[in-house]
């Protein structure tokens, strides 16, 4: 088997029998020592002892349970691992759990080094086989446990060890298993950069898949399944009251990340958590664009039947109803894969369970680029019009802070928003409209001025074509580029600075976040509509920016910077392919300045511009123009 870590088929077919000559081949020894005493179990199942087995051992009876030589036995686990013989960091091993007994078999749960999975039910399985790809880590050995929980609740257990060879020890005589000193942990930063180091990656394009072992609060005993009848779309409602009650700790999880890469971005996705891009590192600066939680916790929020929302971080997909829909922590299906055009792309689907509306979220990194697309697709799958809500949000914090500062800037390019929650009793109420950035002496585009948490939508619509923030702290930030006609609803929200809400509410640390929302309606009280077979799409361009101070505007090609103070005039151009083209400056209808710009993501363009040659000479309008002469990028600023 290939040691490359990419993303692959694992239809039930690939696995085959376990017992096959072809399987049997590739297994190292402990494995077959494993299978020979499994089938020793099978054939003498009637037997009340077993001899010791290093590889394989059944869960124990609860401390004072009576047996019976009648009772039926825990089910007999067949713990089955593909892979080469010697594994190395980064390897792809993948993992199958089978089990029998006199009982059927309800659901399996696998763990590695004490991280698992949880229980998976059986029926919810594909061809009811549990399937697992575990990416090897560091160097180490590590202790793989599958279980198997028949109907009445007995469980079988079956263990192996697996030693995680150092790189290039691949000459090595294959031994038995024995413990590897772990490497020396590294301190860690304050935010959890998961794919940091490999920045000497040339591409131009890469899609691989690894796990993570992420603190996960226990709330599926809260939890009881329901469906919203107006889309025949499956939730889960929260019982937080009982979840606060019983205080229940969090437990590590096993999750899968898909990592879509080029020669600036990665790009991380987490199918089992609601599909969502969870973060975005730029490689040239080693910045990471979204908010990044290290703990999956429920939260107060969502929609008022379901509640419980992860504040995890990234980009999520919210729908059919607002405030976050149903679907921000259930699985959905990513294929990912590299398109005829050589871009790595992913593509997260809703669950084909029935459900009146079908969604498709495109992402797409190309080569040479340092940005993403997504592109939505909803359809509507009954035979009835549908009204409906669909909404993506962004939480941000970019920076290696984990949270935004006093100074973050929301780059909002209109002259009025409309309130639609807040905290604070010095903004006006829900539906309250006032102008942009400056209310009553404060310039709410920075987040120190805010008291209390507020929401606001662009007004009367999205303005278009980007929207964005800036963190002067670490001179990084985030844009969004979209079509306004179509996506009209631009919506931010942050949870305020003097008298915020407590990151308690959604995380175990004092990390914080911002949100920018996009959507298809204006606001949340307006809905969009398909008729019975229709749908609808869009593509948005995401991207990070750094080094070149707030910017004022952006589009396509790029974000610009244009301030004046100390006698000068700052311009910078961030572009987000390698660009080559002029910059040209106009005062008062008068060209003062032209200048040719070289600018790509890991060098910003920079240059002043005095500020006698403009002064009282009008607005000054800064354009970039690529090699044809066609204007990228302009902004027209007023002097006072």
């Amino acid at each position: 088997m290939s040691r490359m870590n990419r993303i692959h088929e694992r239809g039930a077919e690939r696995f085959g029998s376990v017992f096959s000559p072809a399987r049997m081949r590739s297994l190292c020894s402990a494995r077959i020592l494993l299978l020979m005493t499994l089938l020793a179990a099978v054939s003498l199942a009637g037997c009340t002892s077993k001899a010791p087995d290093s590889a394989h051992t059944d869960a124990p009876h609860p401390a004072g349970a009576v047996t019976s030589p009648l009772a039926p036995p825990p089910p007999t686990v067949l713990l089955d691992v593909q892979t080469d013989e010697q594994i190395f960091p980064g390897n792809v091993v993948e993992i199958s759990l089978n089990a029998g007994g006199e009982r059927p078999i309800a659901a399996y749960r696998l763990s590695i080094d004490g991280a698992d999975t949880g229980w998976a039910k059986r029926s919810a399985l594909k061809d009811q086989r549990f399937v697992y790809v575990w990416t090897a880590g560091q160097p180490g050995l590590y202790e793989i446990v599958g279980e198997a929980k028949d109907e009445e609740g007995q469980i079988g257990q079956s263990r192996l060890e697996l030693t995680v060879r150092p790189p290039g020890d691949e000459m090595a005589t294959p031994v038995s298993p024995t413990p590897t000193p772990a490497p020396e942990a590294e301190p860690q930063p304050a935010r959890p950069l998961l794919a940091r180091g490999d920045y000497a990656f040339t591409g131009p394009v890469a899609v691989t898949e690894w796990t993570i072992a992420l603190p996960t609060y226990p709330v599926e005993a809260y939890q009881t399944s329901a469906v919203d009848p107006a889309y025949r779309w499956p939730f889960q409602r929260f019982d937080r009251e009982r979840f606060l009650m019983d205080a229940p700790e969090p437990q590590k999880r096993i999750y899968r990340v898909v990592m879509l890469e080029n020669a600036y971005l990665q790009v991380l996705i987490l199918p089992e958590l609601g599909g969502r891009i969870w973060q975005v590192i730029h490689k040239p600066s080693d910045s990471a664009m979204f908010y990044q939680n290290s703990v999956i916790k429920p939260s107060p929020w969502g929609p008022l039947d379901q509640l419980g929302w992860y504040g995890l971080g990234g980009i999520e997909w919210n729908l059919p109803v607002n405030e976050h829909g149903y679907d921000w922590g259930t699985p959905w299906g990513v294929r990912a894969f590299v398109d005829e055009d050589g871009a790595a792309v992913a593509e997260i689907a809703t669950p084909d369970d029935g459900r009146y509306l079908a969604v498709t979220v495109t992402v797409t990194l190309p080569p040479g680029a340092a940005y993403f697309t997504i592109e939505p697709r909803i359809r509507n799958i009954s035979d009835q019009a549908l009204q409906f809500d669909y909404w993506h949000t962004a939480m941000l914090a970019p920076g290696p802070a984990n949270r935004p500062s006093a100074d973050l800037r929301f780059i909002v390019p209109g002259e009025a928003v409309r309130i639609h929650s807040t905290g604070d009793p010095a903004l006006p109420g829900p539906g309250g409209v006032i102008p942009w950035p400056v209310y009553a002496g404060r310039d709410l585009s920075r987040l120190g001025e805010w008291d209390q948490y507020v929401g606001f939508f662009e007004y009367p619509a999205a303005h278009g074509p980007f929207v964005g923030v800036y963190e002067p702290a670490a001179d990084v930030g985030a844009v969004r580029v979209f079509p306004a006609d179509v996506a009209q609803g631009s919506k931010v929200f942050g949870l305020g600075w003097g008298d915020a809400l407590v990151s308690e509410y959604f995380t175990d640390n004092a990390s914080a976040y911002v949100e920018l929302h996009g959507g298809l309606a204006p606001t949340f009280t307006e809905r969009a509509q398909l008729t019975a077979g229709g749908s609808v799409g869009w593509e948005e361009r995401w991207y990070p920016v750094t080094g070149i101070g707030e910017f004022v505007a952006a589009d396509r090609a790029g974000a610009l910077s244009a301030d004046a103070g100390e006698g000068v005039v700052r311009l910078a151009f961030y572009a987000v392919e390698q660009f080559a083209g002029r910059l040209s400056v106009k005062a008062g209808g008068r060209e003062v300045m032209r200048r040719a710009v070289a600018a790509g993501p890991e060098t910003p363009y920079r240059t002043t511009l005095p500020l006698e040659l403009v002064e009282g000479a009008g607005p000054i309008t800064v354009m970039i123009e690529d090699g044809t002469g066609a204007v990228v990028l302009a902004y027209t600023m007023e002097q006072e």
